[in-house]
């Protein structure tokens, strides 16, 4: 009797070691992704022109800032991800403007803005194997985009006086930071229950060349140096 005893105990044991563990959440599939960033953005409207030029005597010559958000479709996800999307965001500058007396300009009491409306279509790479399969938190990507910017400018009583759209491209590097190793179990909650699988925060640079290809008769609005930005984005 003891013995049988024994012996059912054992095959309960070694039934509860085969038996197969809880399966572990398998994070959801990757569809896309959507970002919210702001970067530095001066445009190149006085090149070709002697110093100051007529940006820099209105506007001044600092730093503005461009202010995006974007949604990419994932078309492959695999050895990282290569996603199509779209772009847009906007960009204000305000100064005095500038009046002719006597063939000699004159800053005026009139408050004037500048604005663009930046739309991109673009297309890009993010090599998340690091950090989904290495654990290593860094995902490094690359973009290349067709700008187009719809720009206007405003008098002292806010009224458009001029406006147009430049086309052009621009190419971006940057490495975006998994911020899931924060709380790796509030990350796998919010994948189950919202479907964003990862929230990175992400730093670039970008070369933008804006200037309808090279075209005497368009403004420039490229960037006069090398964007730096930096943003949200929520992988989904």
């Amino acid at each position: 009797m003891r013995s049988a005893t024994l012996t059912l105990a054992a095959l309960a044991a070694a039934a509860l070691l085969a038996a197969p563990g809880p399966a572990r959440a398998q994070p959801s599939p990757k569809r896309g992704s959507i970002e919210l960033g702001a970067g530095n953005y001066t445009p190149d409207v006085d090149s070709g022109f002697a110093k100051p030029g007529p940006y820099e005597q209105v506007f001044g010559g600092g730093k503005g800032w461009m202010f995006r958000a974007g949604m990419g479709y994932a078309l492959y996800s695999g050895v990282g991800v290569l996603e199509a999307g779209f772009r847009s965001g906007y960009f204000r500058d305000a100064g005095k403007g500038i009046v002719d007396v006597s063939g000699t300009p004159v800053r005026s009491g009139d408050k004037t803005t500048f604005n663009i409306i930046p739309t991109s279509l673009t297309l890009t790479y993010r090599f998340d194997w690091m950090a989904e399969q290495w654990h290593v938190p860094l995902a490094p990507y690359a973009r290349l985009a067709a700008e187009r910017y719809n720009w206007w400018v405003t008098d002292g009583r806010g009224k458009s006086v001029e406006s147009g759209a430049t086309n052009g491209w621009s190419w971006t590097a940057g490495v975006a930071l998994l911020l899931d190793i924060v709380d790796p179990g509030s990350a796998r909650d919010l994948d189950r229950e919202t479907g964003i699988n990862h929230t990175y925060l992400f730093f670039d640079v970008t070369q933008a060349k804006v200037d309808d290809f090279g075209s005497k008769k368009s403004w420039d609005l490229s960037n006069k140096d090398l964007a730096m930005a930096g943003g949200l984005m929520f992988v989904f």
